[in-house]
């Protein structure tokens, strides 16, 4: 009689183990769905730091050095700034800056110092058609309220039928020349564009 107590109370309680048991795996089963879950590889961005490049180009009569300070922003522009110092000075003078996506960015023509170092050419790199542009290095504005002058778009003003294919350098101290070719991709005259008058001026011989 007494072992049968003893087994009927061990039934009793396994089936009271198992039933709770039963219970709390159901509620945390209604929890995890209920309740939203964080991912398991969450992205994250590391920070990116900004990087700095500087370039310098002296003058042929190295009288002049022109200096390109690029700064890459963790946001993915480039902030590029020009600076000249002249006849060894000890401090260099900006004349000009330009800020915009890498693709667009400013390079430095290997003529880019006029005969007596007062203006500088640049190309600004453009997917669909470079820009040239002209500054003056004592970093006064060059026309106008304007501190640079761009040669590619006044040239297509007046000359529709030609592609500008290079500016190559200097044909005097306000003289830039510029070669061309025919829309059709024949070859096309040089010009000279003159920072006397901004002008242009289409030469006889082609400059190569």
């Amino acid at each position: 009689m007494e072992k049968r107590r003893s087994k009927l109370f061990l039934t009793f309680i396994l089936t009271g183990t198992f039933l709770l048991a039963g219970l709390v795996f159901s509620g945390s089963l209604r929890v995890q769905k209920g309740s939203p879950q964080p991912e398991r590889f969450a992205s994250t961005e590391m920070p990116v730091d900004e990087k700095e490049t500087t370039v310098d180009v002296i003058s042929p009569n190295e009288k002049a050095t022109l200096t390109m300070k690029g700064l890459k922003k963790a946001d993915g522009t480039l902030k590029q700034t020009f600076f000249i110092s002249l006849d060894l000075a000890k401090e260099s003078i900006e004349i000009y800056a330009h800020e915009s996506n890498p693709s667009y960015q400013t390079l430095i023509p290997y003529n880019t110092f006029s005969p007596d170092n007062k203006y500088i050419f640049l190309k600004i790199e453009d997917p669909e058609r470079a820009q040239y542009i002209v500054v003056r290095t004592d970093g006064k504005n060059i026309k106008g309220e304007e501190k640079s002058v761009e040669i590619t778009s006044l040239f297509y003003e007046k000359y529709e039928e030609f592609v500008i294919t290079d500016v190559t350098g200097w044909g005097g101290y306000s003289l830039i020349v510029v070669n061309t070719n025919y829309k059709d991709g024949k070859i096309g005259p040089s010009f000279w564009f003159d920072l006397s008058n901004f002008s242009f001026i289409q030469l006889s011989n082609r400059f190569n």
